[in-house]
Protein backbone atom coordinates (compact mmCIF):
# COMPACT_ATOMS: atom_id res chain seq x y z
CA UNK A 1 0.00 0.00 0.00
CA UNK A 2 1.60 3.44 -0.75
CA UNK A 3 1.92 6.44 1.36
CA UNK A 4 -0.75 8.40 -0.39
CA UNK A 5 -2.95 5.32 -0.22
CA UNK A 6 -2.21 5.23 3.80
CA UNK A 7 -3.41 8.93 3.83
CA UNK A 8 -6.03 8.41 2.31
CA UNK A 9 -7.51 5.31 4.24
CA UNK A 10 -7.22 7.02 7.08
CA UNK A 11 -8.55 9.75 6.19
CA UNK A 12 -11.62 7.89 5.18
CA UNK A 13 -11.85 4.70 7.91
CA UNK A 14 -11.17 7.56 11.19
CA UNK A 15 -14.65 8.77 12.51
CA UNK A 16 -15.17 11.58 15.53
CA UNK A 17 -15.14 8.73 17.87
CA UNK A 18 -12.08 7.45 17.16
CA UNK A 19 -10.39 10.83 18.21
CA UNK A 20 -9.22 11.91 21.83
CA UNK A 21 -11.52 14.03 23.68
CA UNK A 22 -9.03 16.48 24.08
CA UNK A 23 -8.30 16.44 20.46
CA UNK A 24 -11.94 17.52 19.68
CA UNK A 25 -11.97 19.97 22.74
CA UNK A 26 -9.06 22.16 21.13
CA UNK A 27 -10.60 21.47 17.91
CA UNK A 28 -13.82 23.21 19.18
CA UNK A 29 -11.81 26.08 21.13
CA UNK A 30 -9.93 26.60 17.74
CA UNK A 31 -13.28 26.89 15.69
CA UNK A 32 -14.53 29.46 17.71
CA UNK A 33 -10.93 31.36 17.39
CA UNK A 34 -11.26 30.87 13.75
CA UNK A 35 -14.91 31.73 13.18
CA UNK A 36 -14.25 35.21 15.03
CA UNK A 37 -10.93 36.08 12.78
CA UNK A 38 -12.69 35.76 9.37
CA UNK A 39 -15.33 38.02 10.55
CA UNK A 40 -13.06 40.24 11.00
CA UNK A 41 -10.90 39.04 8.24
CA UNK A 42 -13.77 40.29 5.67
CA UNK A 43 -13.75 44.31 7.24
CA UNK A 44 -10.18 44.42 6.30
CA UNK A 45 -8.16 45.78 3.24
CA UNK A 46 -7.20 42.36 1.42
CA UNK A 47 -10.86 40.99 3.06
CA UNK A 48 -12.94 43.76 1.64
CA UNK A 49 -11.23 43.25 -2.27
CA UNK A 50 -11.42 39.71 -2.18
CA UNK A 51 -15.31 40.10 -1.02
CA UNK A 52 -16.06 42.65 -3.69
CA UNK A 53 -14.49 41.10 -6.62
CA UNK A 54 -16.85 37.32 -5.44
CA UNK A 55 -19.83 39.15 -5.44
CA UNK A 56 -20.07 40.97 -8.55
CA UNK A 57 -19.40 37.89 -10.28
CA UNK A 58 -22.52 37.39 -9.51
CA UNK A 59 -22.54 33.10 -8.93
CA UNK A 60 -25.22 30.76 -7.56
CA UNK A 61 -25.54 31.38 -4.21
CA UNK A 62 -24.89 28.05 -2.20
CA UNK A 63 -23.14 29.59 1.14
CA UNK A 64 -22.64 32.08 3.08
CA UNK A 65 -19.22 34.31 2.63
CA UNK A 66 -18.39 35.36 6.43
CA UNK A 67 -18.75 38.85 7.64
CA UNK A 68 -20.32 39.89 4.11
CA UNK A 69 -23.92 39.55 3.92
CA UNK A 70 -24.30 37.43 0.67
CA UNK A 71 -24.18 34.30 -0.35
CA UNK A 72 -21.82 32.56 -3.39
CA UNK A 73 -20.75 29.27 -4.27
CA UNK A 74 -19.11 27.02 -1.97
CA UNK A 75 -15.87 27.54 -4.11
CA UNK A 76 -15.44 31.36 -3.74
CA UNK A 77 -17.03 31.29 -0.42
CA UNK A 78 -14.35 29.30 0.42
CA UNK A 79 -11.79 31.77 -1.46
CA UNK A 80 -13.07 34.38 0.55
CA UNK A 81 -13.14 32.77 4.16
CA UNK A 82 -9.22 31.64 3.63
CA UNK A 83 -8.33 34.91 2.38
CA UNK A 84 -9.92 36.70 5.65
CA UNK A 85 -8.54 34.17 7.98
CA UNK A 86 -4.86 34.61 6.70
CA UNK A 87 -5.92 38.78 6.45
CA UNK A 88 -6.39 39.14 9.95
CA UNK A 89 -3.13 37.47 11.22
CA UNK A 90 -4.47 36.38 14.12
CA UNK A 91 -4.15 32.60 13.62
CA UNK A 92 -1.25 30.39 14.01
CA UNK A 93 0.27 26.71 12.83
CA UNK A 94 2.02 23.71 14.62
CA UNK A 95 5.37 23.47 13.67
CA UNK A 96 8.33 22.70 12.43
CA UNK A 97 5.86 21.86 9.07
CA UNK A 98 4.17 25.30 9.09
CA UNK A 99 0.93 24.70 8.31
CA UNK A 100 -2.34 25.74 9.59
CA UNK A 101 -6.31 25.38 9.60
CA UNK A 102 -6.62 28.07 7.93
CA UNK A 103 -7.50 26.59 4.87
CA UNK A 104 -9.41 24.25 6.74
CA UNK A 105 -11.96 25.87 8.99
CA UNK A 106 -13.10 28.16 6.01
CA UNK A 107 -13.74 25.30 3.49
CA UNK A 108 -15.56 22.92 6.51
CA UNK A 109 -18.02 25.42 7.60
CA UNK A 110 -18.34 26.67 4.06
CA UNK A 111 -19.51 23.29 2.91
CA UNK A 112 -20.89 22.11 6.09
CA UNK A 113 -23.79 24.40 5.56
CA UNK A 114 -24.17 23.34 1.89
CA UNK A 115 -24.35 19.68 3.08
CA UNK A 116 -25.92 20.60 6.12
CA UNK A 117 -23.04 18.99 8.51
CA UNK A 118 -23.17 18.39 11.89
CA UNK A 119 -20.74 20.05 14.61
CA UNK A 120 -19.55 15.97 14.58
CA UNK A 121 -18.61 16.10 11.02
CA UNK A 122 -17.37 19.64 11.04
CA UNK A 123 -14.79 18.80 13.59
CA UNK A 124 -13.61 15.32 12.39
CA UNK A 125 -12.96 16.86 9.01
CA UNK A 126 -11.11 19.40 10.14
CA UNK A 127 -9.11 17.43 12.76
CA UNK A 128 -8.39 14.77 9.90
CA UNK A 129 -8.18 17.56 7.33
CA UNK A 130 -4.79 19.23 9.40
CA UNK A 131 -3.89 15.71 9.85
CA UNK A 132 -2.56 15.00 6.66
CA UNK A 133 -1.69 18.35 5.51
CA UNK A 134 0.72 18.19 8.31
CA UNK A 135 2.43 14.85 8.12
CA UNK A 136 2.63 16.19 4.04
CA UNK A 137 4.29 19.01 5.53
CA UNK A 138 6.35 16.97 7.94
CA UNK A 139 7.76 14.88 5.33
CA UNK A 140 8.51 18.04 2.56
CA UNK A 141 9.92 20.26 5.94
CA UNK A 142 12.88 21.83 3.22
CA UNK A 143 10.23 22.94 0.91
CA UNK A 144 10.22 26.16 2.76
CA UNK A 145 14.24 26.54 2.88
CA UNK A 146 13.03 26.43 -0.92
CA UNK A 147 11.20 29.15 -0.61
CA UNK A 148 7.43 27.14 -0.64
CA UNK A 149 5.20 29.00 1.66
CA UNK A 150 3.95 25.50 3.54
CA UNK A 151 0.44 26.90 4.74
CA UNK A 152 -0.81 27.22 1.56
CA UNK A 153 1.15 24.71 -0.59
CA UNK A 154 0.14 22.19 2.37
CA UNK A 155 -3.12 23.91 2.83
CA UNK A 156 -4.43 22.57 -0.44
CA UNK A 157 -4.08 19.09 0.91
CA UNK A 158 -5.98 19.87 4.36
CA UNK A 159 -9.01 21.50 2.27
CA UNK A 160 -9.36 18.91 0.02
CA UNK A 161 -8.57 16.27 2.59
CA UNK A 162 -11.61 17.76 4.91
CA UNK A 163 -13.93 18.50 2.01
CA UNK A 164 -13.29 14.59 0.84
CA UNK A 165 -14.53 13.64 4.56
CA UNK A 166 -17.71 15.89 4.70
CA UNK A 167 -18.69 14.47 1.25
CA UNK A 168 -18.30 10.94 2.34
CA UNK A 169 -15.77 10.35 -0.34
CA UNK A 170 -14.52 6.12 -0.34
CA UNK A 171 -10.33 5.74 -0.24
CA UNK A 172 -9.81 5.83 -4.07
CA UNK A 173 -11.97 8.88 -4.50
CA UNK A 174 -10.06 10.67 -1.86
CA UNK A 175 -6.83 9.66 -3.56
CA UNK A 176 -7.85 11.65 -6.59
CA UNK A 177 -8.93 14.43 -4.14
CA UNK A 178 -5.60 14.89 -2.87
CA UNK A 179 -3.72 14.11 -6.49
CA UNK A 180 -6.04 17.42 -8.24
CA UNK A 181 -4.98 19.17 -4.79
CA UNK A 182 -1.32 18.35 -5.32
CA UNK A 183 -1.96 19.99 -8.92
CA UNK A 184 -2.95 23.23 -7.18
CA UNK A 185 -0.42 23.47 -4.37
CA UNK A 186 1.57 26.55 -4.59
CA UNK A 187 1.97 29.38 -2.45
CA UNK A 188 5.77 31.40 -2.04
CA UNK A 189 7.53 33.07 0.51
CA UNK A 190 8.45 35.92 -1.30
CA UNK A 191 3.97 37.47 -1.20
CA UNK A 192 5.28 37.66 2.28
CA UNK A 193 4.83 41.22 3.22
CA UNK A 194 2.17 41.82 0.16
CA UNK A 195 -2.09 41.01 -0.23
CA UNK A 196 -1.19 37.85 -1.70
CA UNK A 197 0.20 36.32 1.19
CA UNK A 198 -3.56 36.39 2.33
CA UNK A 199 -4.91 35.22 -1.16
CA UNK A 200 -2.69 32.22 -0.98
CA UNK A 201 -4.61 31.03 2.27
CA UNK A 202 -7.47 31.78 0.01
CA UNK A 203 -6.85 29.71 -3.22
CA UNK A 204 -5.67 26.49 -0.74
CA UNK A 205 -9.30 26.74 1.12
CA UNK A 206 -10.60 27.27 -2.51
CA UNK A 207 -8.30 24.45 -4.36
CA UNK A 208 -9.22 21.73 -1.76
CA UNK A 209 -12.95 21.96 -1.68
CA UNK A 210 -12.51 22.20 -6.07
CA UNK A 211 -10.42 18.76 -5.38
CA UNK A 212 -12.63 17.11 -3.50
CA UNK A 213 -16.09 18.35 -5.14
CA UNK A 214 -14.14 17.11 -8.97
CA UNK A 215 -13.33 13.86 -7.62
CA UNK A 216 -16.85 13.08 -6.43
CA UNK A 217 -18.06 14.08 -9.98
CA UNK A 218 -15.44 11.59 -11.65
CA UNK A 219 -12.20 13.07 -12.79
CA UNK A 220 -9.01 10.80 -12.69
CA UNK A 221 -6.12 11.39 -11.69
CA UNK A 222 -2.87 9.57 -10.77
CA UNK A 223 -3.80 8.50 -6.84
CA UNK A 224 -0.10 7.84 -5.89
CA UNK A 225 0.70 11.79 -6.35
CA UNK A 226 2.78 11.77 -3.36
CA UNK A 227 5.72 9.40 -3.67
CA UNK A 228 8.41 9.10 -6.75
CA UNK A 229 6.85 5.82 -8.88
CA UNK A 230 7.92 4.78 -12.79
CA UNK A 231 5.67 7.23 -14.05
CA UNK A 232 8.01 10.21 -12.22
CA UNK A 233 8.75 12.42 -9.69
CA UNK A 234 6.17 12.29 -6.87
CA UNK A 235 5.06 15.97 -5.21
CA UNK A 236 6.83 15.78 -2.83
CA UNK A 237 9.99 14.85 -3.69
CA UNK A 238 9.33 17.76 -6.29
CA UNK A 239 8.47 20.74 -3.57
CA UNK A 240 10.74 19.45 -1.16
CA UNK A 241 13.97 18.10 -2.88
CA UNK A 242 14.63 14.32 -3.69
CA UNK A 243 17.02 13.72 -1.41
CA UNK A 244 15.01 16.07 1.46
CA UNK A 245 11.82 14.48 1.09
CA UNK A 246 11.18 11.84 4.21
CA UNK A 247 8.79 9.56 3.06
CA UNK A 248 8.45 7.49 6.48
CA UNK A 249 6.73 10.95 7.94
CA UNK A 250 3.93 10.76 6.08
CA UNK A 251 2.62 7.36 8.11
CA UNK A 252 4.75 7.09 10.87
CA UNK A 253 2.95 6.74 14.38
CA UNK A 254 -0.21 7.70 12.04
CA UNK A 255 -3.51 8.56 13.81
CA UNK A 256 -1.17 8.25 17.29
CA UNK A 257 -0.35 11.85 17.71
CA UNK A 258 -2.45 14.00 16.17
CA UNK A 259 -0.49 17.27 15.21
CA UNK A 260 -3.43 19.13 15.85
CA UNK A 261 -2.55 19.63 19.09
CA UNK A 262 0.65 21.39 18.36
CA UNK A 263 -1.59 23.94 16.49
CA UNK A 264 -0.55 27.67 18.10
CA UNK A 265 -3.19 30.70 17.49
CA UNK A 266 -2.17 34.05 18.80
CA UNK A 267 -2.82 36.35 21.16
CA UNK A 268 -2.39 39.53 19.27
CA UNK A 269 -2.99 40.05 15.44
CA UNK A 270 0.21 39.71 14.09
CA UNK A 271 2.67 37.67 12.92
CA UNK A 272 3.59 34.48 14.81
CA UNK A 273 7.00 35.70 15.51
CA UNK A 274 6.21 39.16 16.95
CA UNK A 275 3.77 37.62 20.09
CA UNK A 276 6.80 36.53 22.36
CA UNK A 277 8.34 39.93 21.62
CA UNK A 278 4.86 41.97 22.46
CA UNK A 279 4.55 39.68 25.74
CA UNK A 280 7.95 40.06 27.34
CA UNK A 281 7.95 44.43 26.03
CA UNK A 282 4.35 44.48 27.62
CA UNK A 283 5.67 42.45 31.14
CA UNK A 284 8.96 45.03 31.13
CA UNK A 285 6.53 48.28 30.87
CA UNK A 286 3.88 47.23 33.06
CA UNK A 287 5.77 45.89 35.95
CA UNK A 288 8.64 48.32 35.57
CA UNK A 289 5.80 51.49 35.34
CA UNK A 290 7.86 52.48 32.40
CA UNK A 291 6.69 55.34 30.09
CA UNK A 292 7.29 56.51 26.66
CA UNK A 293 8.79 59.66 27.70
CA UNK A 294 11.86 58.12 29.11
CA UNK A 295 12.31 55.20 27.02
CA UNK A 296 15.47 56.19 24.45
CA UNK A 297 15.52 53.02 23.06
CA UNK A 298 14.80 49.41 22.85
CA UNK A 299 16.25 46.23 21.64
CA UNK A 300 14.94 43.08 20.26
CA UNK A 301 17.36 40.07 19.87
CA UNK A 302 16.48 37.21 17.42
CA UNK A 303 17.13 34.68 15.42
CA UNK A 304 18.22 35.91 11.83
CA UNK A 305 15.73 33.88 10.25
CA UNK A 306 13.12 35.90 11.90
CA UNK A 307 15.28 38.96 11.94
CA UNK A 308 14.79 38.94 8.25
CA UNK A 309 11.09 38.51 8.45
CA UNK A 310 10.57 41.24 11.26
CA UNK A 311 12.97 43.83 10.38
CA UNK A 312 10.43 46.67 9.06
CA UNK A 313 10.92 49.70 10.54
CA UNK A 314 8.99 51.50 7.95
CA UNK A 315 6.05 49.59 7.56
CA UNK A 316 3.87 51.78 4.72
CA UNK A 317 0.48 50.84 5.93
CA UNK A 318 -1.54 48.70 8.49
CA UNK A 319 -1.29 45.13 6.83
CA UNK A 320 2.52 45.72 7.21
CA UNK A 321 2.86 46.94 10.01
CA UNK A 322 1.72 43.49 11.24
CA UNK A 323 4.85 41.70 10.29
CA UNK A 324 7.13 44.60 11.76
CA UNK A 325 8.25 44.19 15.35
CA UNK A 326 9.22 47.59 15.61
CA UNK A 327 5.55 48.82 14.90
CA UNK A 328 4.56 46.13 17.19
CA UNK A 329 6.72 47.40 19.83
CA UNK A 330 5.96 51.32 19.39
CA UNK A 331 2.53 50.03 20.58
CA UNK A 332 3.33 48.55 23.79
CA UNK A 333 5.65 51.87 24.68
CA UNK A 334 2.33 54.18 23.48
CA UNK A 335 -0.41 52.63 24.20
CA UNK A 336 0.57 49.42 26.47
CA UNK A 337 -1.62 47.07 24.70
CA UNK A 338 -1.73 45.34 21.63
CA UNK A 339 -4.63 44.44 19.97
CA UNK A 340 -7.12 44.91 16.83
CA UNK A 341 -7.00 48.67 16.95
CA UNK A 342 -2.88 48.33 16.80
CA UNK A 343 -2.46 47.70 12.89
CA UNK A 344 -4.39 50.55 11.20
CA UNK A 345 -3.13 52.55 8.54
CA UNK A 346 -3.56 55.82 10.50
CA UNK A 347 -1.08 54.60 13.30
CA UNK A 348 0.68 53.19 10.94
CA UNK A 349 1.41 56.80 9.25
CA UNK A 350 1.01 58.41 12.58
CA UNK A 351 3.70 60.87 13.72
CA UNK A 352 4.00 59.37 17.25
CA UNK A 353 4.29 55.80 15.66
CA UNK A 354 7.10 57.12 13.34
CA UNK A 355 8.75 58.42 16.24
CA UNK A 356 8.52 55.29 18.54
CA UNK A 357 9.49 53.03 15.86
CA UNK A 358 12.75 54.19 15.32
CA UNK A 359 13.52 53.54 19.04
CA UNK A 360 13.49 49.89 18.53
CA UNK A 361 16.92 48.11 16.58
CA UNK A 362 16.03 44.49 15.61
CA UNK A 363 19.52 42.39 16.34
CA UNK A 364 19.95 39.15 15.16
CA UNK A 365 21.70 36.74 16.91
CA UNK A 366 23.28 33.98 14.15
CA UNK A 367 24.51 31.53 17.13
CA UNK A 368 20.55 31.11 18.33
CA UNK A 369 19.90 29.73 15.15
CA UNK A 370 19.62 26.21 15.99
CA UNK A 371 18.63 26.57 19.87
CA UNK A 372 14.92 26.89 20.86
CA UNK A 373 13.11 29.53 19.71
CA UNK A 374 12.83 32.77 21.94
CA UNK A 375 13.63 36.37 21.91
CA UNK A 376 15.39 38.63 24.41
CA UNK A 377 13.86 42.45 24.40
CA UNK A 378 15.67 45.42 26.53
CA UNK A 379 14.10 48.89 27.40
CA UNK A 380 16.74 51.22 27.67
CA UNK A 381 15.68 54.44 30.00
CA UNK A 382 17.35 58.11 28.90
CA UNK A 383 18.61 57.52 32.29
CA UNK A 384 20.37 54.35 31.61
CA UNK A 385 18.57 52.04 33.49
CA UNK A 386 17.97 48.87 31.24
CA UNK A 387 15.39 46.08 32.02
CA UNK A 388 15.75 42.44 29.92
CA UNK A 389 13.11 39.82 29.26
CA UNK A 390 13.62 36.39 27.68
CA UNK A 391 10.46 35.01 26.27
CA UNK A 392 10.07 31.59 24.71
CA UNK A 393 6.78 30.68 24.65
CA UNK A 394 3.32 32.89 24.05
CA UNK A 395 0.07 32.73 25.13
CA UNK A 396 -2.25 30.90 22.86
CA UNK A 397 0.87 28.64 22.02
CA UNK A 398 -0.15 25.20 22.30
CA UNK A 399 1.22 24.66 25.47
CA UNK A 400 -0.23 27.14 26.97
CA UNK A 401 -3.34 27.31 25.85
CA UNK A 402 -6.35 30.07 26.22
CA UNK A 403 -8.78 29.16 28.45
CA UNK A 404 -12.30 29.83 27.48
CA UNK A 405 -12.55 33.48 29.07
CA UNK A 406 -10.38 34.40 26.81
CA UNK A 407 -11.45 32.64 23.87
CA UNK A 408 -14.94 34.26 24.26
CA UNK A 409 -13.29 38.04 24.83
CA UNK A 410 -11.04 37.29 21.44
CA UNK A 411 -14.27 36.62 19.53
CA UNK A 412 -16.26 39.38 20.88
CA UNK A 413 -13.33 42.20 19.93
CA UNK A 414 -13.11 40.43 16.34
CA UNK A 415 -16.54 40.65 15.87
CA UNK A 416 -17.64 43.72 17.37
CA UNK A 417 -17.84 45.78 14.44
CA UNK A 418 -19.50 43.10 12.50
CA UNK A 419 -22.58 41.73 14.70
CA UNK A 420 -25.03 42.58 16.82
CA UNK A 421 -24.37 41.61 20.29
CA UNK A 422 -27.22 39.24 19.96
CA UNK A 423 -25.24 37.40 17.13
CA UNK A 424 -22.64 37.47 19.36
CA UNK A 425 -23.74 35.55 21.91
CA UNK A 426 -25.54 33.07 19.66
CA UNK A 427 -22.78 32.34 17.66
CA UNK A 428 -20.14 31.88 20.35
CA UNK A 429 -23.17 29.44 21.91
CA UNK A 430 -23.22 27.84 19.11
CA UNK A 431 -19.16 27.38 18.70
CA UNK A 432 -19.61 25.72 22.14
CA UNK A 433 -21.56 23.65 21.67
CA UNK A 434 -20.23 22.92 18.52
CA UNK A 435 -19.95 18.63 19.18
CA UNK A 436 -23.60 18.88 19.51
CA UNK A 437 -25.68 20.60 16.82
CA UNK A 438 -27.01 18.58 13.86
CA UNK A 439 -26.27 20.92 11.50
CA UNK A 440 -24.38 24.18 11.09
CA UNK A 441 -26.92 26.26 9.36
CA UNK A 442 -27.94 29.10 12.41
CA UNK A 443 -24.45 29.30 12.75
CA UNK A 444 -23.51 30.01 9.39
CA UNK A 445 -26.56 32.93 9.22
CA UNK A 446 -25.48 34.59 12.06
CA UNK A 447 -21.50 34.92 11.29
CA UNK A 448 -22.34 35.44 7.15
CA UNK A 449 -25.25 38.47 7.38
CA UNK A 450 -24.48 40.57 10.12
CA UNK A 451 -27.74 42.80 11.23
CA UNK A 452 -25.56 45.78 11.29
CA UNK A 453 -25.15 45.55 7.34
Amino acid sequence: MSATEKLAKFAVETTYYDLPQKTIKYAKDLALSNVGVMVWGSTLPAGRIVSKFVKDMGAVPEAGVFGSGFKTTVAEATLCGGTFAHAAEWEGDSRPEMVGVMPIFPAVFTLGEKLGSSGKDILTAAIIGHEVSARIGLACVTATSRGFFAVPVMGNFGSAIAAAKLLKLNVEQTMVAMSLAASQAAGTLRQHDTMAHFVETGFAARNGVMAALMAKAGINADKNILEDTDSGVGFCSAVAGKENFQIEKLTENLGKDLRFDHLDTKHFPCHSYIQRSIEAALQLVHENNINYKDVASVEVEMKPSFARDLDHPSPPDGEHARVSVQHAIAAVLLEKRVDINSFTDEKTASAAFIEARQKVKVVPRPQWEKEKDFEIVTIILKNGKKFSSKWDTWRGHHTSPFNETELTAKFKDATAETLSPKQIDRAIELLMSLDSLKDVSELMKLVCFPSKK
